[in-house]
């Protein structure tokens, strides 16, 4: 037993001793320069992320990143395909939905959508070849981010590598920048403590300095995989495999599900053709068991999940079916062509229930959401149709590009604001009723139309308004040593720091939310406290 130990720690010496990490490219000034930038980026990246909410800031960060890594990484001679091209500027474009809105869920859609266009951006200028395929897309992404944990130590030691005069100019001088680090977290407290002048010029600079070392130990973190990921792009020059999934099906397999799920779908229709498409002309059908709300809600959800379901279903039949010349057997297209065409209608009869739901109880960003997701999902349809009978069309860009398309839409013409205007001004024709509640829970651009509610001519809907408005001032302004009720005039107000007070957190709703919140105050000369009973 001993004996086979020793031999199995002689075999495994060398494999060890034998592993070495190689530079992945030769450092030039360049390089150096570019990973400096990059670290910078990422801190005010990181700063404009988490402390500056992702506004004005983090869509200037972003902007400025996507032109100086495009420059560093593109050679020249590479031609990116017109997809990829309108990836790039599309995610430009949309990332200025950060300093239009406020809207949560279209940011945090905007943030995903415009990050994975700009690593298949990068990725296109550097050369890496694109084999179309239905999910070469997830590959091609995929790839570019993995390969950054595999050439991360090659990278470093790129940077490292002691093979020129220059490269063991920068190793000292960096190892004098890290030695100086410890000895400056002590010295500059003590600086601090000894002289009011230092003191105030750090202040007025840093503001903070205890927030400002955190953004950049964060920022720092976060560089060492934004320096991976650029460095890779440009240097790794390992192709697409694109090998799909090779998955083998059975023709008359998949023909027979869909075929039974096509039945399912031919007996719905004709079971409710008398009362299918009533939405197209908001006409509810005779003893229908539902109110008018509820036949437009239920009926809209439901046809959601079906669409859903169904592209998955379409999806997954291009995807591991076996193809001739790239194209589906004649029996798989026919059924298939019959549930997209199918998926198309019930999306169309769902977004008709929508409108007729808006135009009886109102808008809401969530209705405007999902109508938008629905739209989406159409136009994946669109592109499930015209795969089935061309090879070369790539479901996967087409979804990616109308994201981008879509998102832009939603954010740039601030869903947020076109819900409180909609409401409003139908509250103000007679045609619905106000809830003021949901006007204020739309953030930055409720609250203009909450001052105009402050002037209605109804008394319980002016009560509602002015408290609902009292209570904005808590999240926009420090008032943390201020209590609300002291503020007897605007002169008193004004002392107060506004929450948003630098360009980072600056976005148009919020800069507008301040102009209203300002002029209510100046009106009641500060008294902007309200309290009433309920």
């Amino acid at each position: 037993m001993s004996e086979e130990l020793n031999n199995m720690n002689v075999t495994a010496t060398p494999a060890l001793k034998d592993y070495k990490v190689t530079p992945l490219f030769e450092r030039k000034s360049s390089d150096i320069l570019m990973a400096f930038c990059l670290i910078l980026l990422s801190i005010f990246g990181v700063s404009s992320f988490f402390w500056d909410w992702v506004r004005l800031g983090y869509t200037l960060v972003f902007n400025l990143s996507v032109i100086v890594i495009s420059a560093f990484i593109f050679k020249k001679g590479i031609k990116p395909t017109v997809a990829f091209l309108f990836c790039g500027v599309l995610s430009l474009i949309c990332s200025w939905t950060f300093a239009v809105t406020s809207n949560a869920l279209v940011k945090a859609v905007a943030f995903i959508v415009t990050a994975i266009s700009a690593v298949i951006w990068f990725a296109s200028l550097s050369g890496k070849k694109y084999k179309a395929g239905d999910v070469s897309l997830i590959e091609y992404t995929a790839t570019t981010v993995i390969n950054v944990f595999g050439d991360l130590p090659a990278i470093i030691k790129s940077f490292f590598a002691k093979n020129t005069k220059k490269s063991k100019k920068f190793t000292s001088i960096l190892i004098g920048i890290v030695c100086a680090i410890p000895a400056l977290a002590v010295i500059i407290p003590l600086l601090l403590k000894s002289d009011e002048a230092f003191y105030s010029l750090i202040h007025i600079l840093f503001d903070d300095l205890a927030v400002l070392l955190q953004k950049i130990i964060i920022g720092l973190i976060a560089s060492v995989f934004v320096i991976g990921l650029v460095f890779s792009i440009k240097y790794n020059s390992k192709e697409q495999q694109n090998k799909g999934l090779n998955i083998k099906t059975d023709v008359i397999s998949v023909f027979s599900c869909l075929c039974v799920i096509s039945f399912v779908y031919i007996v719905y229709l004709f079971s409710q053709l008398a009362y299918f498409f009533s939405a197209f002309s908001s006409i509810l059908p005779k003893d229908y068991k539902f109110t008018y709300a509820q036949y437009a809600r239920r009926g809209f959800f439901e046809l959601c999940i079906i669409s859903a379901i169904n592209l998955a279903i379409a999806f997954a039949v291009i995807v591991i079916s076996e193809k001739q010349n790239g194209k589906l057997p004649v029996l798989l297209r026919i059924p298939s062509a019959f549930i997209a065409v199918f998926t198309m209608l019930i999306i169309f009869t769902a977004i008709s229930k929508m409108f007729m739901y808006i135009n009886a109880y109102g808008l809401t960003v969530m209705r405007i959401c999902t109508s938008a997701f629905m739209i989406w999902i159409l136009i994946l349809f669109i592109g499930v149709l015209v795969r089935l009978f061309i090879k070369q069309a790539d479901i996967l860009v087409l979804g990616l590009l109308s994201a981008l398309i879509i998102v832009s839409v939603l954010g740039l013409s601030n869903i947020n604001l076109q819900t409180a205007r909609y409401n409003y001004n139908a509250y103000v024709s007679g045609k619905l009723k106000i809830d003021v509640e949901y006007i204020a829970s739309l953030g930055d651009e409720g609250i203009p139309y909450l001052y105009k509610l402050t002037k209605d001519r109804n008394s319980e809907t002016v009560k509602i308004a002015k408290n609902e408005l009292s209570w904005k001032y808590s999240f926009y302004y420090d008032t943390d040593t201020v209590d609300l009720k002291s503020i007897k005039s605007y002169k008193q107000f004004k002392k107060l720091e506004k929450q948003a007070d630098s360009i980072g957190k600056y976005s148009l709703s919020n800069a507008k939310a301040y102009k209203y919140l300002d002029k209510y105050a100046k009106e009641t000369n500060g008294k902007i406290y309200a309290e009433y009973e309920w």
